[in-house]
């Protein structure tokens, strides 16, 4: 009967740990995160100017490997081009319309203007029920 009483709590304790396993792993990598912090805090400003430059020049090198492998990519389809020139011309601003003139003022006589009729149609009125 030991051996059963072992196995239950064995079981109860794998469940703890899974629910206690995602909280470890967040203080964990909250530990780690300080401890690059720190480290970082006692660099000098010589050392975090050139870190920050070979951090940039890193990003910049990885986005110019992943834009030269999409063009290599829609090089790659039919109506890749024709498709990209469509999205730039999208992008480029719209010349602003210039306002027309009406000409139609022109062409009207320079009297009043011409009245609408106000009077109103006749109005049947509803027929009383019996």
């Amino acid at each position: 009967m030991a051996k059963d009483k072992d196995k239950k709590k064995s079981a109860k304790k794998g469940k703890d740990q899974k629910s206690g396993n995602a909280l470890d792993t967040a203080f964990q990598a909250l530990r780690k995160f300080r401890k690059t912090t720190r480290a970082v805090g006692k660099l000098s400003t010589g050392q975090k100017v050139v870190g920050g430059v070979a951090l940039l020049a890193a990003g910049l090198t990885y986005l110019a490997k992943k834009h030269a492998e999409d063009e290599a990519a829609n090089k790659a389809l039919p109506g890749a081009e024709a498709a990209e020139a469509a999205l730039a011309s999208l992008a480029e601003p719209v010349a602003p319309i210039e306002p027309v003139e009406p000409q139609a003022a022109e062409a009207r006589p320079a009297g009043p203007a011409p009245e609408m009729s106000r009077t109103k149609p006749p109005v049947s009125k509803p027929k009383k029920r019996r």
